[in-house]
């Protein structure tokens, strides 16, 4: 397990987890609000307590859509989060086109924050391994066939974003407590 910082810790209101699906952005957005006393926003289940079910929203009215939606709940989350507060970003929050408007106001809002991008391990071939073994046994109906080009992609994607990287395995009470050590984050 390893942080490596890009930037230095600022006292930031919000801390924004990123990584691809499978990263353990979720479970570690759990412990690490839970360690630092702080208030978890989970993107994706707010986006199926206020807006539809993920799978069946897209199946309905397309990727695009759902990046669309996806990206305005999560400015209204940010903007009337409490502060600090720990933000759990979508898999494919940065995915859509650098070129795209989605993408620029995507980066604005994170960079209201710190980030910090979780992945199992910088090696993308011990990586895909370990996300699509942890995807395959969710219960999404998800085949190896369609999440390891799936994580690949966004293992490209996230690999170098970040104001700080969080690579590793360990149990996420771990993981947070090594990441607030490491930034120097001040708990109550």
């Amino acid at each position: 397990m390893q942080v490596y910082r890009r930037r230095e810790w600022s006292d930031a209101a919000v801390l924004f987890l990123l990584g691809p699906g499978g990263a353990g952005k979720s479970t570690l957005g759990k412990a690490l609000s839970a360690h630092l006393g702080w208030p978890l926003i989970d993107l994706d289940l707010a986006f199926c307590e206020q807006i539809d079910i993920i799978g069946p929203f897209i199946a309905r009215h397309g990727y695009e859509r759902y990046r669309a939606q996806n990206l305005q709940l999560a400015e209204r989350l940010v903007a009337s989060a409490p502060r600090p507060a720990v933000f759990v970003t979508s898999s494919g929050f940065l995915a859509a086109d650098q070129q795209s408007n989605d993408y620029r106001n995507a980066k604005a809002l994170i960079a209201t924050g710190y980030t910090v991008t979780v992945l199992p391990s910088l090696d993308v071939e011990q990586a895909t391994q370990i996300v699509v073994a942890r995807l395959l046994v969710r219960g999404f109906g998800f085949t190896h066939a369609t999440e390891e080009p799936k994580f690949r992609t966004r293992f490209a994607i996230y690999k170098d974003e970040g104001d700080a990287q969080l690579i590793g395995v360990a149990p996420a009470p771990e993981m947070a407590a090594m990441l607030a050590r490491e930034l120097n984050i001040q708990t109550p």
